[in-house]
């Protein structure tokens, strides 16, 4: 009799746990509670100062460098910070193409945008922390390859993709222009091009998966 009640008492607690589970919202659902809609999107230029120059090319990508060597490194948009590397392991005897950013964010935007910051200084915020647009997240810095090249800010807008696959996430569309609006106090979204460009290339996200697993991530 007794071992009945033990099992009729397990099966009870087992099924309110599962049921209290199911009901209880996780982080992700509170954090996706929080986005901001459309009509709330604000765009921040990302690097304080005057002075800050970024040239019109990128090598072989689209992504923009920002000059600024020690100035805040500010969120362009509220969203969540998804990835943090707070070491640099950059190798200049290897130059490991996944190394090369040095110390690095990856952030989601509100406007389903992912963000990359790379060769930042120091860091000021951890992975899964929620930021809004004009947060102070990095200095600039002269971390991974950059060490040998002048201080600055690698910043990249790509589609959000399930992995961090460097192939895209370092970059898919121009920032410059959006840059330029920002600077001037302009709102205006990046969505719109991603968006664009996700539809006319539908598997940009497996290809470069693929290519990091087998070595080609250049």
């Amino acid at each position: 009799m007794r071992k009945a009640v033990v099992i009729i008492a397990t099966v009870f607690s087992t099924l309110v746990s599962a049921k209290v589970g199911a009901s209880a919202p996780s982080s992700n659902d509170a954090k996706n509670d929080q986005r901001k809609k459309r009509n709330e999107w604000v765009y921040t230029f990302p690097v304080s100062g005057p002075d800050v120059f970024y040239p019109r090319d990128h090598l072989n990508y689209p992504a923009a460098d920002l000059t600024g060597c020690r100035q805040l490194v500010r969120s362009p948009i509220s969203g969540v910070i998804t990835d943090v590397r707070d070491i640099d392991k950059w190798d200049p005897a290897i130059d490991d193409p996944g190394t090369r950013g040095g110390l690095t964010i990856t952030m989601h935007g509100d406007d389903f945008v992912r963000y990359y910051f790379s060769h930042l200084g120091r860091l000021m915020v951890k992975k899964g922390q929620r930021v809004e647009s004009g947060q102070k997240i990095a200095t600039v810095g002269q971390s991974g390859n950059a060490k040998t090249s002048l201080c600055h800010l690698h910043f990249g807008m790509s589609r959000i993709c399930p992995m961090s696959e460097q192939n895209v996430r370092r970059g898919e569309v121009w920032p410059q222009p959006y840059l330029d609006d920002w600077k001037r106090g302009v709102n205006t979204s990046p969505n719109k091009e991603i968006q664009r460009l996700t539809r006319k290339s539908p598997a940009a996200c497996l290809v470069a998966a693929t290519a990091q697993r087998r070595g080609g991530d250049g």
